[in-house]
């Protein structure tokens, strides 16, 4: 049994992992020019989410692991690509409506993939695809009603 103190760590390495990548992909789209900033951000993400998973997981460093930190990587992808495109949806709600669904789909593959292995089939996958087209084509019509808000990191020199 982990330490509280290990365990806190853990989490918060993963979670806030999860937030800079889910933070970062989406202002990496909604922002010009700052794009190699969030980028690294990204990665920093994926190495804070990587090393809290190694930390929770008690099993000696092995190809399993291996397989399971990288699913869960991209889960954690698709997971801040439906939080970052669902925050910042009204800031460029084109971009918005593109990785909402994406990431819902490859989250959702790579989560049958990690945890539910004996379920994946093509036609659960096919089923995962066709939503998520639907879904963007839904969120894409809305993106042409709506019109793109001034994003909130327009004004870098305003503090509000």
């Amino acid at each position: 049994m982990q330490s509280p103190e290990k365990s806190f760590l853990s989490h918060i390495l993963r979670y806030v992992g999860v937030g800079l990548v889910s933070g970062s992909i989406v202002h990496a789209g909604t922002l010009g020019g700052g794009s190699l900033k969030y980028i690294l951000l990204i990665f920093m993400g994926i190495i804070a989410f990587i090393i809290g998973t190694l930390m929770e997981h008690t099993q000696k460093f092995d190809k399993h692991l291996l397989s399971f930190i990288i699913i869960s990587v991209i889960v954690s992808i698709g997971t801040g690509m439906v939080s970052g495109g669902t925050q910042h949806y009204l800031d460029d709600p084109l971009f918005g409506a593109m990785i909402v669904p994406f990431g819902l789909f490859i989250g959702y593959t790579a989560f049958l993939i990690r945890d539910f292995k004996e379920t994946v089939s093509f036609k659960r996958i096919l089923v995962a695809l066709i939503g998520a087209l639907i879904l963007w084509g839904g969120l894409y019509q809305i993106a042409h009603q709506v019109p793109a808000l001034e994003n909130h990191h327009s004004n870098q020199g305003d503090h509000h």
